[in-house]
């Protein structure tokens, strides 16, 4: 695929690139955005990236694309082709074991909750409910709002899943600018797509719009004023390629190709 224009695209993961199933361990690349990633990273003109909550060890296992980048927790943690790795300097990581020291107790307050299943990813938690009885859900609820009220926590949720941030500014949001920062000197704001499908994904979304950019919205989970919505990951990837095509036809015409 030759393209007439730079682009920056950038995908979460799970319930995006991949299909929410029962066992996390199991979530696997969709094939058709895999093998969308593929022609679009083909392209030396476009930027191409996907970010997850996920440790970028986790992601690394479950995205092997040439050319793709790579963003796990949050945007703290990025792996570049050709085998770079950038993270978070040692002030950061000071950072983070005093607030794992402060929110940790917390933590494992809520998972002794029946059915709760706390993952512990370094820079971040996810507090899974899954298996958690109906009427234990809203405890759930209360003790992981007691955490932010007390702690001071970010937190966003996801479909059976909360995910609390140790370090409160690490975020999707965080990931697309620091994409951006990194590897798009040569791009302008409206040239970025970012597709996701939770809360976390929403704070990117939102930025990435008021920039003019374009949002793809997997799934019912959440609502992004302004943003493409379809149904499930094989869809996103038959719109993304939609997209990509009708923008080389019009010779770059980005503005044109909006749906």
């Amino acid at each position: 695929m030759k393209s007439v224009e730079r682009r920056m695209w950038a995908f979460d993961f799970d319930g995006t690139l991949s299909h929410l199933v029962p066992d996390r361990h199991a979530a696997a690349l969709d094939p058709e955005c895999e093998d969308m990633l593929r022609d679009l990273s083909a392209d030396t003109s476009q930027v191409v990236a996907v970010t997850s909550s996920r440790t970028l060890e986790d992601l690394k296992s479950r995205v092997s694309v040439d050319n793709v980048i790579l963003s796990g927790s949050s945007g703290l943690e990025w792996w570049v082709p050709g085998g770079h790795w950038i993270g978070p300097n040692g002030r950061a990581r000071e950072r983070l074991s005093k607030e794992r020291k402060r929110i940790v107790p917390g933590l494992m307050k809520v998972e002794q909750i029946p059915g709760v299943e706390v993952e512990d990813k370094t820079w971040s938690a996810a507090v899974h409910f899954r298996h958690v009885a109906q009427e234990d859900r809203l405890l759930v609820s209360r003790e992981l709002e007691n955490l932010r009220t007390n702690h001071g926590i970010a937190l966003h949720y996801g479909p059976d899943v909360a995910e609390i941030q140790f370090i409160p500014e690490s975020n999707k949001k965080l990931a697309v600018q620091t994409l951006v920062k990194l590897f798009g000197s040569a791009y302008s704001s409206r040239d970025i797509v970012y597709a996701g499908d939770d809360q976390n994904d929403a704070l990117a979304m939102r930025w990435v719009l008021e920039r003019k950019g374009i949002v793809y919205v997997v799934g019912d989970r959440i609502s992004v004023n302004g943003a493409n919505v379809v149904e499930s990951p094989t869809a996103l990837a038959r719109a993304v390629r939609k997209r990509f095509a009708r923008t080389q036809a019009m010779g770059g015409d980005w503005s044109a190709s909006h749906e």
